[in-house]
């Protein structure tokens, strides 16, 4: 067997039977965590807005990503190659919704930087309402910056194939590579300096011996689950788009290149890994990867569960929380409740 053919094979093998899988699993794991972040004890911090967010245009990538490219290897019919308007809405639509998760997930490294800084105005801009209007306007940028696409995508003919000219190619390979390196750079580096303020917090408590301040133990433990959880994300994010911003650079300095149909080949597989399969599989998993990082979003996990699945009992531990009989036993109780809000624990230390 041909590496032409063998490449061809093992793309329409990852398409029929890993992108269901990656969005069937993508589904349910984008809605979990949307219901775990959006309950009302952890949706007043900034930061699990961002993770919604992330959640919520994950979920439109999946559908309009994954849903037509499944759709097209079994009925061998692309709609994109004969509608020219399903061609720029698509192609519009898919990079807008990636681009806004992507730059959700950098905000939300920044917010854990801002929550981690010792200097108090950069700490004020640690709020929920500040993260909304962040949220907006990412949302509106991205609606705007890549308005070029409807302009200049098209059914490039005689392939029929729905894409830029030789010469947009050219500029959106520099484009993409720009803008996709862009937010996983900001993720780096606030997610660096997030985890080295919360290293200088530890280390001021364990000088002073101050251990019983509040907010110093609230951002050493609540914010400690947070920060996991943005650089379990970054790290997903680099693996599976970190050959995204080389392929577009390759493909930019090769545009006018004689090529080969073996190396033709290579060149749409990696093209198909790079801009479809890893990125659809990043959206898909952002849920699981949280469930390994992090023991207290596991907690919440298991209580978002019982609350559907045994409210009787949630109701009587919630009864039992409010008792003064036992204060200490309370106190664990709502802890374990709430495993990713110490300020209970901390209230009563």
């Amino acid at each position: 067997m041909s590496i032409i053919t063998e490449l061809s094979s093992i793309q329409t093998r990852l398409t029929r039977y890993g992108l269901p899988v990656c969005f069937v699993l993508g589904v349910m794991g984008n809605l979990l965590n949307i219901c775990v972040f959006a309950q009302k004890h952890l949706r007043i911090n900034s930061c699990s807005i961002y993770f919604i967010n992330t959640s919520i245009f994950n979920f439109l990538v999946m559908f309009f990503g994954i849903v037509p490219i499944v759709y097209t290897s079994y009925s061998s019919y692309d709609l994109a190659s004969y509608s020219v308007s399903y061609c720029k809405f698509r192609s519009y639509m898919v990079h807008v919704l990636l681009m806004i998760s992507r730059f959700s997930v950098a905000l939300a490294a920044f917010d854990r930087f801002v929550a981690c800084s010792s200097n108090p105005a950069i700490r004020s801009l640690n709020q929920r309402h500040i993260a909304i209007k962040l949220v907006i306007v990412i949302c509106l940028l991205w609606l705007i910056i890549p308005i070029h696409m409807i302009i200049q995508v098209n059914i490039q003919m005689p392939a029929r194939r729905c894409g830029g000219s030789d010469v947009y190619s050219f500029i959106y390979g520099i484009y993409a590579a720009i803008v996709t390196a862009l937010p996983l750079i900001i993720m780096i580096i606030f997610s660096y300096f997030a985890i080295r303020n919360l290293h200088h917090v530890r280390s001021r408590v364990q000088a002073t011996g101050h251990t019983n301040d509040r907010s110093t133990a609230r951002i050493k433990k609540r914010d400690t689950q947070f920060i996991l959880l943005v650089v379990s994300e970054v790290i997903i994010y680099f693996f599976s788009t970190v050959l995204f911003p080389v392929y577009s650079i390759y493909v930019a300095i090769t545009a006018s290149t004689a090529k080969d149909a073996t190396r033709v080949a290579i060149e749409n597989f990696l093209r198909y890994l790079t801009l479809s399969f890893l990125l659809y599989v990043n959206s898909c998993s952002i849920f699981y990867v949280h469930l390994v990082a992090s023991k207290a979003f596991r907690q919440e996990c298991k209580f978002l569960f019982c609350r559907f699945y045994k409210p009787n009992r949630i109701s009587h531990v919630s009864y039992s929380a409010t008792g003064t009989r036992n204060v200490k036993k309370s106190v664990q109780i709502i802890y374990n409740k709430y495993p990713m809000d110490t300020s209970y624990k901390q209230a009563h230390a």
